[in-house]
């Protein structure tokens, strides 16, 4: 089973930069509109609303170390420490603070990842609307089940620019758990 990313919809926008015969980069900006600067030969489309890329994926439990009478709050999983887990989620303590709140949690490492020359639209699998949060589909030509989960636009960019390898979720769907048994 693999993982799809889909870019959700809302503001800001999520734009694939294309110089051309240069390298492809993401960045987040205040418009999706496509533009072109012939002067630079640059253009960009807006890919929320867009599944962007597949990966294979490994799931592991976020666990509280802390004391219960500490004031900070510290998380780790059998494979990272406190320190790498914010580095790989592009997170700060305060943020995955707020987020889990001293509950256990998911780190989804985000592996192989393949990012698609033309992002695909949700009809191309078997989803009547946008995920809130992830759900299983399947390709409407070859029945292959994969994971469809929504990520906001600016987490998706430092994905797709390789800045980010993991997504801290609260809750993940149970056979993703079982997926690298």
């Amino acid at each position: 089973m693999k993982l799809l990313l889909y870019c959700t919809k809302g503001k800001p926008y999520l734009n694939d930069c294309k110089l051309i015969n240069h390298n492809k980069r993401y960045f987040i900006s205040n418009t999706g509109l496509w533009s072109v600067d012939l002067s630079q030969q640059i253009y960009s489309t807006s890919l929320n609303g867009k599944v962007v890329a597949e990966c294979d994926f490994e799931v592991e439990e976020i666990n509280n170390c802390s004391d219960w009478y500490k004031e900070d709050l510290i998380y780790n999983t059998n494979t990272l420490s406190f320190d790498e887990l914010l580095e790989k989620s592009c997170l700060d303590n305060q943020q995955l603070d707020d987020y889990l709140y001293a509950n256990k949690g998911y780190a989804i490492h985000i592996k192989n990842l393949n990012i698609y020359k033309s992002p695909r639209e949700l009809s191309s699998y078997t989803c009547v609307k946008a995920p809130q949060n992830m759900q299983y589909v399947y390709t409407c030509y070859d029945k292959n089940e994969y994971v469809l989960i929504s990520i906001q636009p600016q987490w998706l960019c430092k994905i797709l620019n390789g800045e980010k390898t993991i997504e801290v979720r609260k809750k993940v769907l149970k056979r993703m758990l079982e997926n690298d048994k």
